[in-house]
């Protein structure tokens, strides 16, 4: 997942998922450099929630996921003209 601002463009990677308290916390993967977490808290899914109900594209992008994930996967399988791999 990216994360772009004017302060810096970052490549984050989901970790753990826990929740404390009220508030779900999300970690950076571990192998990241720069560890972060990110707390949402409920009536930030609330505010979420609500947007994403009321944006059409957004609506057609979750619809679509299915598609959309196996799309990209695809993309990123070796060329299958090139023959077959070499068995180890």
């Amino acid at each position: 997942m990216q994360v772009k601002s004017k302060l810096a463009n970052v490549e984050f990677q989901l970790g753990d998922i826990e929740r404390k308290g009220n508030t779900l916390v999300i970690s950076s993967h571990p192998s990241q450099t720069m560890k972060s977490k990110v707390y949402i808290s409920p009536a930030d899914v609330v505010a979420f929630l609500g947007r994403l109900v009321r944006s059409p594209s957004a609506l057609l992008f979750v619809l679509g996921l299915p598609v959309f994930y196996f799309r990209a996967r695809g993309d990123k399988q070796p060329d299958k003209k090139a023959g077959p791999r070499p068995r180890q």
